[in-house]
Order: structure tokens, then C-alpha cells, then sequence
């Protein structure tokens, strides 16, 4: 499980998770996630193209994020999800939660 922080400037965040959000994967980058994520208090864009499978805890970590994000007026947008990660977040109602974008181009548009 890896977490990489793409770009961190004075208008967005933009990381990339690699790999299983499941428990352990969870646990290995929820610190990590939030830190550069939420407590940054600005336009979020989330890399999810490279996550295998997301279980009912990653979707809640990154819900517990958006909603933060939120709160300081600031949104996050999910980028590039597999087929199997969209179906999981889509069954579960994330999508309606955290808007979901094919393309960092899209994602971008979103955020604006």
C-alpha cells in the first residue's frame, strides 16, 4: 500500500493511493491520507486509478475526508477508478457523496 503526494500547492492536493484499501492498506496510509488530504483545507483530487479493491473501511476514510474537506469549504474528487473500485463505490453511494472523474482533466473541471 502506498500513498504518493503528486502535487501540494496553495490551491490543491492532488495524491495517489497504489494498491489494496482494505484493512491493512488502510491502516498502513489512513495517518498519511488525512494529513495531506483533509487537514489541508483545500481542493482535494484523489488518484484511485491504481487501487486493486476497496473495502467498506477505504470508502469510509476517504468519505471521513471529503466531509471534512467540506466542512472548510473544500471539495475532493476521486480520479480514474477501475471498473471494480467505480461498482464498489457506486453499490455502496459514494458517488454521491464524492464526485467521481474519469480524467485528471475532468477531475480539475470539478474542483473549479
Amino acid at each position: 500500500m502506498q500513498l504518493t503526494v503528486i502535487r501540494a500547492d496553495d490551491s490543491i492536493t492532488h495524491v495517489a493511493i497504489l494498491g489494496r484499501l482494505d484493512i491493512e492498506g488502510v491502516n498502513a496510509i489512513a495517518d498519511k491520507f488525512v494529513f495531506n488530504t483533509s487537514a489541508q483545507r483545500k481542493a482535494t483530487l484523489v488518484d484511485v486509478s491504481q487501487v486493486t479493491f476497496i473495502a467498506s473501511l477505504g470508502m469510509g476514510m476517504l468519505v471521513g475526508a471529503a466531509k471534512a474537506l467540506q466542512r472548510h469549504g473544500a471539495r475532493m474528487v476521486l480520479v480514474g477508478p477501475t471498473h471494480l473500485v467505480q461498482q464498489a463505490l457506486a453499490t455502496a453511494g459514494i458517488d454521491h457523496v464524492i464526485p467521481i472523474a474519469a480524467t485528471e482533466a475532468e477531475a480539475l473541471e470539478m474542483l473549479r
